[in-house]
């Protein structure tokens, strides 16, 4: 049964994030790994380890925000049961730290050192075709996530892939129909260049074409960062007359609440959430009476289904080359699930194996 729930970020978590090391001893310059703890998935309900102690590396392109650090955690905490029902033998984690030429060096140390499969969130639609051909030359499958898909075509690359235009198109519609159809909004966007950031952009824009009376009043990039957003965002409200809403690619939506409280709006704009704990716990503890928005975001339980299809990628299973993720959306009537959520959780759904190969691996 798929269940919402939210990780605890403490400070010790967001620690050891930062640190080095790997499953099973394997280590590697730049890498992270969470610490674990039970998952609320059933992981005994899998496949049957038909090869086993598979060796799995995965490059991250960025670490440097709530999102990635906990898709990062509950692919190590998934990780570390299939190492001990046997599935896994080892997991290396490792941040490009958004540089492309940085992550094909990753993936080629990975093919290098013998891994079984290596997953990549990548930096780029197309800078990484070169590393991930070599990695299929090599024998050996890439399952592409969260930042995909990549614009590389092979048998054994595996692509789970959110789409990010409908993720954008759907938060900035419910914006537009809150202010009524017409008014200023701004749009926080992410990292420039980035496939999630281009692709979200589009979505806006596409929502945008069926509400000509709705105006982007500034385009402001914040590399999905709360501190960077509001710093932004103060310099930016004293010089606009009017904002009526707000649409944001995810880990700066609250930032923007506070910028705009700062800036002396006491009518608060209709801004999309990010499903983190500070923007939901704002709107159902602290937000304006009758405070309608929408939030949404990518669920971070992707880096651990990421590990179950890895499995059965290397178990021989019928996985498909292309995958959807589903999203996580909040709405008024069911903030109030998240009022004691801490700053740094995300909502997220988790989902058995089971449930993994029926509704996203389409295996029955």
């Amino acid at each position: 049964m798929k269940k919402l729930v939210s990780i605890i970020l403490c400070f010790t978590l967001v620690f050891s994030l930062a640190a080095c090391g790997s499953s099973s001893g394997t280590s590697s310059e730049d890498t992270s790994a969470g610490s674990s703890s039970d998952s609320s998935s059933d992981s005994s309900s899998g496949s049957e380890s038909s090869g086993g102690s598979y060796k799995i590396g995965f490059t991250d392109n960025y670490n440097g925000n709530s999102y990635h650090q906990t898709m990062e955690t509950y692919m190590q905490e998934v990780t570390d049961e299939l190492i001990d029902e046997g599935y896994i033998s080892e997991l290396t984690i490792v941040e490009a730290n958004q540089d492309a030429n940085t992550q094909i060096q990753q993936i080629e140390d990975f093919i290098v050192q013998g891994y079984d499969l290596i997953v990549i969130d990548p930096c780029s639609t197309s800078s990484l075709n070169s590393a991930v051909e070599e990695t299929c030359d090599a024998g050996i499958p890439c399952l592409i996530i969260n930042d995909g898909p990549i614009d590389y075509e092979n048998d054994l690359v595996y692509q789970l892939v959110f789409d990010f235009v409908d993720l954008a198109e759907t938060l900035t519609r419910q914006v537009c129909e809150e202010i009524g159809g017409s008014g200023n909004i701004i749009e926080l966007r992410g990292t420039a260049g980035t496939t999630c950031d281009t692709d979200m952009h589009q979505g806006v824009m596409n929502a945008l074409e069926d509400y000509p009376d709705v105006t982007i009043v500034s385009e402001i990039y914040t590399d999905w960062t709360a501190s960077t957003a509001q710093t932004e965002l103060n310099s930016v409200l004293p010089t606009l007359d009017q904002v009526d809403g707000l649409v944001t690619q995810g880990g700066d939506a609250y930032a923007a609440v506070q910028a705009f409280l700062s800036a002396g709006y006491t009518d608060l704009p209709v801004i999309a959430g990010d499903n983190r704990g500070s923007f939901l716990k704002w709107w159902a503890t602290e937000a304006p009476e009758g405070y309608s928005t929408i939030s949404g975001a990518c669920n971070p339980w992707d880096g651990a289904i990421s590990m179950y299809i890895a499995v059965d990628i290397l178990n021989g299973e019928d996985v498909p080359n292309t995958m959807d993720c589903p999203f996580e959306y909040v709405y008024a009537e069911g903030v109030s699930e998240y009022a004691d959520m801490a700053d740094d959780d995300v909502a997220i759904t988790t989902y058995t194996w089971d449930e993994i190969k029926s509704d996203i691996e389409g295996i029955n």
